[in-house]
C-alpha cells in the first residue's frame, strides 16, 4: 500500500475540516495525516454501503477500495466544486469503485461466446420471452410475440457481423455492463457504442424492408 511523503505545509487546521481545508489538506503535496483520516472516513462508510455486496473478506476489500478510491479523490482533487461535503463526494467515489470491481468480478469468468444467443437448434421464445415479451399474455398475444421474435432472432443472426451479434447478445439480451463487453471484446466504450449503433440501424432497415414498424414490434413484444 503507497504511502505519501509528508510534506511540507503545517496542518493548522483539525477535524472536522471544511471543505476548503480539506482541498488546501489534499492537493500536492498531499499531507499524510489527512490522508490517513480521510482513509478512516472511507473504511467506515464502505462497510455497511457494500457489505451486502461482499460474501466474503469484507475487511480487506473495503481497504483495498478506500485505497483505490483515495488514488482518484486525489488526481481529481480540483475538480470538487464544494456542492457538497468534500467526504460524500469522496464517498460517492468510493462506493463507484467498490461496485465497479464487484461487476467486473462478477463476470470475470464469463465468455462472451458461452452467452445464449440466436441459434436455429433452439427455440427463440426461449431465448427472448424472459427478456421482452409479456408474462400474462393471452394465448392470441402470446402466438404473435412468438413469431415477432422469431423474426428478430432471424436478424440477429443473419443480418449482423459476427462482432455485431456478440455486442448485440451481451448488452441488450443478457445486460451486461458496457465496461465488461469492451473489455472482453478487447476494445474501447466509444468502439462498442459505435458497433451497437451500426447493429441497431442494420435491424431497422431489415424491419423496414420487412414492411414491419419497430415502434409497433416493441409495443407488441411488451403486450401493449
Amino acid at each position: 500500500m503507497p504511502r505519501w511523503s509528508k510534506n511540507n505545509k503545517e496542518k493548522k487546521a483539525s477535524p472536522p475540516y471544511s471543505n476548503e481545508e480539506w482541498v488546501a489538506l489534499l492537493s500536492n503535496p498531499p499531507n499524510e495525516q489527512a490522508i490517513d483520516e480521510l482513509r478512516a472516513i472511507l473504511i467506515r462508510g464502505l462497510k455497511p454501503a457494500l457489505s451486502k455486496y461482499v460474501d466474503q473478506e469484507l475487511e480487506q476489500f473495503v481497504k483495498d477500495t478506500a485505497q483505490d478510491a483515495l488514488l482518484k479523490i486525489l488526481d481529481n482533487i480540483h475538480s470538487f466544486r464544494g456542492e457538497s461535503k468534500l467526504t460524500t463526494w469522496a464517498m460517492k467515489i468510493a462506493v463507484r469503485e467498490g461496485l465497479t470491481v464487484l461487476r467486473r468480478k462478477k463476470w470475470n469468468n464469463i465468455s462472451l461466446n458461452d452467452l445464449r444467443g440466436p441459434n436455429p437448434d433452439s427455440d427463440s421464445s426461449e431465448i427472448f420471452s424472459e427478456k421482452f415479451a409479456s408474462k400474462d399474455a393471452s394465448p392470441e398475444l402470446s402466438t404473435a410475440q412468438k413469431m415477432m421474435m422469431e423474426k428478430v432472432e432471424g436478424i440477429i443472426k443473419n443480418v449482423l457481423t459476427e462482432m455485431q451479434r456478440t455486442a448485440i447478445t451481451a448488452l441488450m439480451i443478457h445486460d451486461l455492463p458496457v465496461t465488461v463487453v469492451a473489455e472482453k471484446m478487447d476494445t474501447n466504450r466509444n468502439n462498442l457504442y459505435k458497433l451497437v449503433h451500426d447493429a441497431r440501424k442494420k435491424m431497422k432497415n431489415e424491419f423496414e424492408m420487412q414492411g414491419i414498424d419497430p415502434k409497433k414490434m416493441i409495443s407488441e413484444l411488451s403486450g401493449g
